[in-house]
């Protein structure tokens, strides 16, 4: 179980100021708040076309112009007098409107942002003169349905960032925070997994398949300059059926475009240990010792005036950082071993890590003809973190990795003018991520490998040699295309959509290939090295060098567990670990925005999912343990049927409608009331496919070994030597399985909320309730445990004494529960003085889920 802290978030554009003891503002220029998040990239104007007399004017015709790039499109209101115009590009509209014995009507500086539906009223008059309004915001947006926050370009830009990450914005929203993910930490959306949240980057998922995060992972967190991000907003709760594969958050990163005028920036971000003080806890010192610098560009401007635009962004990072300062942290007698035995006389001195990093972003868009415009981008990423894999005092330099990533992703959208009221918007993207994990650590000067990884003495947690999950080569791929259709007809703005993603995991794991040795304390480490593999030490106290202790005692140490992949069947080692992971998408939606009366706004839609996996490597039929699907075992524990049927189930069902309501409570402006619930499901990673693919005992195989089993088994084998693979079918290997009923993570979501113009001009209070319940989550359970009385341990071979050790299955049988109440002051109107301050207080409850670690079992949380 697990409770949030309550979070107060404020950002504003005047020099910090005490408020509370724990406020903390940050100077920045923000501005209105989100409208309904009808569109991904894109937004909309809706407008209403009335006389003087507050009659609807049909037939009049509309005219738009997007002022930075001359953008034009030209619309006629309905016989009530609505128009819409639907994906239209970001900017700052003029409008001018003319109807047959009306005089002309114009409206400027109009502002298009992300998903936001902006409303207008004209009402025309019979005189000659054109009648010129500018464009002011309301305090209170009465059609907002969803819960959204939005970070314009000067927060985005402007407000400190430590190491000029986009997504750590996201924390100064409310129901954001941080939670720990299988690779890091992750964000998490109103209590939802951190794996299961969906970021969007002008429209293209920008996703890792393999781990369910970001792109680039948290190591490097680098993924292109922040001065290039025009707009993100942050959705948790809310979202209409255009947004899916995430029970949690969404989060829609839109980046700049170049228009008629150049324009561009230069920046440098600079730390250095010289500006930072020594950091003195509980009678420690540590003295920093480091430097980063961050610097690029970006140029934006015409290549072809009021058609085609550019806009490019470099940035790059150089960072060095000494950590492990104190040569003494390590026991001197095992630091002297390893010095005068393996020639490691650094390995625990100082470690320099790097953090070095590179991102370009090239944009155009085209203006085909006033019915087409085109958009093409292509970004690449490249970074690289020597000695980034950990990050412990007691552990040696050479217990660590090179962490590395780079990734180009090419994406582009067409948006087609089909009719006045019908548009269509084609998006697609070609994507590939590498992420490997190379060694560069030292090598056994007596067996010519890397040292294994090694740990002993749980009291100071010694660790050297290489980890046992490196070297990883690893990269995945991304096919993503889209098409979608709105069509606006009297006060409905209808858009339906299809889409289709492949992405496919392509990895080559051999995790304890170079052996993985815990021995219970540094003289049990130094005397196995020295005395042989069969030392062992005995529970009267003595020690033994031939593999035994006397009668009546038994064997204590020194080697608490050995463990060694191997393949299985003829297979090496490395033709067991790789694997193809290919999983297929699919989803359908239609959605409608209703305004029935000028006080109340709909917002409903279905949304339908699929996702569809890939088969397993081997065939039920022919898998190790084939004997046991469909089988029922009986013991003094209970009854149990084999979970799974071999294979990795596909999900086809996931039907999820959504509703949205805002309503205006007294016709004002002033006072709104929102509502919304709706069904997500989350998608699944391939990492939690990996295991059944390819450990089931008829590729890979874990040998497991320790002093005390010596009699039994056979020793472990001499320090950094490997054993021999096994032939023949393993004996009692631990297996990963699907359950037959796995089913996607489900999340029923509902809010309300309040919010109020108050006295103060401008000044706008807000209040929320969110309430998620979650079904469906991920979980791995030993259904071999003891605790069920091992039900499957012995029934194979040909005298049923063999059987499966750990059955791992991949269940959906754990729950969370979410509950939050958030509190907000905004001032989002005046251009002088603009702030939000947000305050959630919330209680995050699951069971066995996981979220922090999906290689062990953790049955009550």
């Amino acid at each position: 179980m697990k409770y949030k802290i309550p979070k107060l978030k404020v950002f504003s554009l005047l020099p910090p100021i005490r408020v509370l003891p724990f406020l903390f503002l940050c100077a920045t220029l923000l501005h209105a708040p989100t409208w309904a998040q009808s569109q991904a990239t894109t937004g909309v104007i809706r407008g209403f076309v009335w006389d003087q007399f507050g009659n609807p004017i049909g037939n009049a015709t509309i005219a738009l112009k997007e002022t930075s790039t001359n953008y034009r499109r030209t619309l006629t209101s309905s016989d009530l007098g609505i128009f819409t115009a639907t994906l239209l590009p970001l900017g700052f509209y003029d409008i001018t409107v003319q109807a047959e014995g009306q005089a002309e009507v114009r409206q400027t500086g109009v502002q298009v942002r992300v998903g936001e539906t902006v409303e207008l009223v004209f009402k025309m008059a019979l005189q000659m003169d054109e009648v010129l309004i500018e464009a002011k915001r309301p305090a209170v947006d009465i059609t907002q349905s969803e819960t959204a926050t939005r970070l314009p370009e000067a927060a985005v830009q402007d407000l400190p960032n430590n190491g000029r990450n986009f997504l750590n914005l996201t924390l100064l929203t409310p129901g954001v925070s941080i939670v720990q993910g299988p690779d890091g930490d992750e964000l998490t959306i109103a209590g939802q997994r951190g794996i299961h949240n969906n970021i969007s980057v002008d429209g293209a998922d920008f996703n890792n398949p393999f781990f369910g995060e970001q792109r680039g992972g948290q190591r490097p967190a680098f993924t292109f300059n922040l001065n290039a991000v025009a707009e993100m907003v942050v959705i948790p709760q809310g979202a209409n059926a255009e947004f899916g594969r995430s029970s949690g958050g969404f989060v829609n990163v839109i980046t700049k475009s170049g228009t008629n005028q150049f324009h561009g920036s230069v920046h440098f971000f600079g730390k250095h240990d010289a500006l930072s003080s020594t950091v003195r806890h509980n009678g420690m010192e540590r003295t920093p010792n480091f430097k980063q610098g961050q610097f690029g560009f970006t140029l934006g401007g015409p290549l072809k005036k009021d058609r085609a635009f550019f806009f490019a962004a470099y940035d790059q990072q150089i960072f060095r950082d000494t950590r492990q300062n104190n040569i003494g942290r390590g026991d001197a007698r095992l630091r002297h071993f390893m010095a005068s035995e393996f020639n490691l006389s650094d390995d625990y001195g100082a470690i320099d890590r790097t953090n070095d990093a590179r991102a370009f972003l090239l944009k155009v868009d085209y203006h085909l003809s006033e019915e087409h415009s085109a958009t093409f981008k292509y970004n690449y990423t490249w970074s690289e973190q020597e000695n980034g894999t950990f990050d412990v005092d007691s552990w040696a330099r050479s217990a660590n990795a090179i962490e590395r990533d780079w990734s180009h992703a090419f994406n582009g959208s067409l948006v087609s003018l089909l009719s006045t009221s019908t548009i269509n918007e084609f998006r697609f993207q070609i994507a590939r991520e590498d992420r490997p994990r190379p060694y560069g650590g030292p090598h056994n000067p007596n067996t010519g490998r890397p040292f294994p990884d090694t740990g002993m003495d749980f009291v100071h947690g010694y660790r050297f040699g290489m980890p046992f999950f490196i070297p990883i080569e690893y990269y995945d791929s991304r096919i993503q295309l889209l098409d979608n259709i709105s069509i606006s007809k009297d006060n409905h703005l209808i858009k339906a959509g299809i889409e289709w993603n492949r992405v496919e995991s392509v990895q080559t794991f051999i995790g304890f290939a170079n052996g993985r040795y815990i021995f219970n304390s540094v003289d049990g480490f130094l005397n196995f090295v020295q005395q042989g593999n069969t030392y062992v030490e005995c529970s009267d106290g003595s020690t033994s060098t031939t593999g035994t202790c006397p009668d009546g005692t038994e064997i204590t140490g020194p080697v608490l567990i050995y463990l060694q992949q191997s393949g299985v069947g003829g297979l090496s080692v490395e033709e067991a670990g790789t694997q193809k992971i290919p999983q297929h998408e699919l989803a359908l939606f239609v959605q409608d925005s209703w305004q029935p009366s000028n006080k109340l706004t709909l917002n409903y839609g279905l949304r339908w999912e699929a996702q569809i996996q890939p088969d397993v490597i081997t065939d039920p039929d022919e898998v190790f343990f084939a004997d046991f699907i469909g089988k029922t075992v009986t013991n003094q524990t209970g009854t149990y049927t084999f979970p799974s049927n071999g294979k990795i189930p596909s999900t086809w069902d996931m039907f999820q409608p959504r509703l949205g309501i805002a309503y205006d409570v007294h016709g004002d402006n002033k006072t709104l009331l929102r509502g919304s619930a709706g069904i997500y499901y989350a998608r699944i990673p391939g990492l939690n496919l990996a295991g059944t693919r390819s450990t089931n005992g008829s590729r890979g195989q874990s040998i497991f070994r320790s002093s005390a089993l010596t009699p039994i088994l056979g020793p472990p084998p001499p320090y950094g030597e490997l054993l021999p693979s096994p032939t023949g079918d393993p004996f009692r290997p631990n297996i990963f399985v699907f359950d037959k009923n796995f089913k996607n993570p489900r999340t029923i979501s509902t809010h309300v909320g309040l919010e109020r113009e108050l006295p103060a001009k401008g000044v706008v209070g807000t209040f929320g309730y969110t309430y998620s319940h979650t079904d469906n989550l991920t979980r791995f359970v030993n259904r071999n445990d003891a605790v069920f009385g091992s039900p499957w341990s012995t029934g194979l071979g040909p005298n049923g004494s063999n059987g499966i050790g750990d059955l791992t299955v991949v269940e959906s049988t754990a729950k969370s529960r979410y509950h939050g109440l958030s509190f907000g002051l905004r001032q989002m109107v005046q251009d002088k003085f603009q702030f939000q301050m947000n305050y959630t207080l919330s209680w995050d409850k699951s069971d066995d889920d996981n979220e922090r670690d999906p290689f062990t079992f953790r049955y009550v949380d």
